[in-house]
């Protein structure tokens, strides 16, 4: 197991100092990411779902802030709560880390057959479905 995940790693360059070419690190994508595909978030539900330490995600996302691309606002639910949305540059880098995701995808599916990448996804839900159950069932 150890073995593949270092290959997959590899593969996929995720140890790389900046993912996908962009000038920031895996754990910083990650953020942008999430946040696009939430539209907004709470800092503390970042960290519960990326699994990141409180402390690095603020510096993350004072980071990202100084740097234009997130923005924090006021929730009209709680006015003690922040929302953190993407700003439209923060919009444009979540386009373009989908895209060059898209892309390394691609590369790295491209000389198999339609059958053998339905196998690699039939595995890689295999393997999701499987450690799933396992972490639900040490949470208990």
């Amino acid at each position: 197991m150890r073995r593949f995940n270092r290959f997959y790693t590899n593969i996929l360059g995720v140890l790389d100092k900046h993912i996908l070419g962009t000038g920031y690190s895996f754990a910083e994508a990650r953020v942008i990411i999430e946040i696009g595909i939430q539209g907004e978030s709470i800092a503390n539900n970042l960290v519960d779902t990326l699994t990141i330490d409180r402390s690095y995600m603020s510096r993350i996302v004072s980071k990202l802030t100084k740097e234009g691309l997130l923005m924090k606002v006021d929730s009209a639910a709680d006015s003690r709560v922040s929302l953190i949305r993407l700003t439209e540059k923060g919009q444009e880098l979540y386009s373009e880390l989908n895209e060059r995701s898209d892309q390394q995808i691609v590369k790295l599916m491209h000389g198999l057959g339609e059958e053998e990448i339905r196998e690699v996804y039939a595995s890689m839900m295999n393997i999701q479905d499987k450690l799933n159950k396992r972490a639900g069932e040490t949470r208990r």
